[in-house]
């Protein structure tokens, strides 16, 4: 027994003396991230901008970060299902989520448990205008008609693009006492499908989309106006109106971009927010956004937070409106 105490401590000693002198046994080195697959949650549909932009993206992520990117759909409860899929998983930087400022609005009005302090933001990589069009038959061509027209005759809307800018179609409807059906549908390439076949009368959607390119391309659709602030002039179509210029009280401001669980290590952080940057930059990545009328435009993860949180007053008042 003695003999066997003797040798733990001993055992202890050299080890202790060794630690002093810096010879202590060597430890794993942590491994770099990342060194497996990184999966980004889309928010919406297969064909939607989100999907479609995560994609193109995608493809630079892999080169970059060296590891495959695997991109899931899960659409649902305005873009907030895909917030509840990431919380769900580890902080441990291999789920990513779109991330815009219509899920956000979204989660106010809905009265969803998330907040902004749940999430760590990314950054976001593109602003789209948000547009509403007309079937070609329809007897109007602007807001103004579409106001005098829908104030006597009913009018469909595919509600099935952005949440937000659906609620502020809602609002505008409201406020100018419409006849606006709104008619729902899972994703913007649905709501797109749907005006392209004659369905609706109308339909929000953004640049970028098929409805977006079935009208300026095919003339298949007419542009009659935006729900965002300003017109249409940087994707070369200018002569639109937003429909502030009719007194809207409220608009949809709408950025794109991505976020992690809170809790997740700053350095990877830092190395997605960073790695998505450089794909943005790429030559080949903003010609396929430019090839849609899309405006690849990188905003830092801080300034992108600060847009997301001076949404909260704006959301708040539209969910009031539309309850009144």
């Amino acid at each position: 027994m003695f003999k066997t105490r003797l040798r733990a401590f001993l055992g202890a000693t050299a080890f202790t003396a060794l630690g002093v002198l810096g010879l202590a046994a060597p430890t794993p080195a942590q491994a770099e991230f990342p060194e497996r697959p990184i999966t980004i949650l889309v928010a919406y549909g297969p064909g939607g901008m989100t999907d479609v932009t995560t994609r193109i993206l995608s493809q630079k992520l892999e080169e970059i970060l060296g590891v495959d990117i695997l991109v899931e759909n899960r659409p649902g409860a305005g873009g907030t299902l895909a917030w509840g899929t990431l919380l769900e998983q580890p902080a441990d930087g291999y789920t990513v989520v779109s991330f815009g400022t219509s899920e956000y609005v979204t989660t106010i009005m809905l009265e969803r448990e998330y907040t902004i302090d749940d999430f760590t933001v990314l950054g976001s990589y593109m602003p789209q205008q948000r547009v509403l069009f007309a079937r070609p038959e329809m007897p109007f061509s602007d807001i103004d008609g579409l106001i005098e027209y829908a104030r006597d005759n009913p009018v469909t809307f595919a509600d099935g693009g952005l949440y937000w800018a659906s609620r502020v179609m809602e609002a505008f409807a409201k406020q100018n006492d419409l006849q606006v059906r709104l008619v729902p549908f899972r994703s913007g390439a649905e709501g797109s499908a749907a005006i392209l076949g004659g369905h609706v009368s109308i339909a929000e959607t953004g640049v970028g989309t098929g409805a977006w390119l079935g009208a300026t391309r095919e003339g298949s659709l007419n542009i009659i106006g935006v729900l965002s602030p300003g017109g249409l002039d940087d994707v070369g179509q200018p002569g639109h109106e937003s429909i502030s210029a009719a007194d809207a009280e409220f608009l949809t401001d709408v950025y794109y971009g991505y976020a992690m669980k809170a809790g997740t290590d700053p350095e990877i952080i830092a190395t997605l927010s960073a790695a998505f940057e450089e794909a943005l930059a790429d030559p080949d990545v903003r010609a396929s956004f430019r090839e849609r009328d899309l405006i690849p435009q990188w905003v830092p993860p801080e300034e992108y937070a600060e847009i997301m949180q001076s949404l909260e007053s704006e959301a708040e008042a539209l969910k009031a409106y539309l309850e009144e």
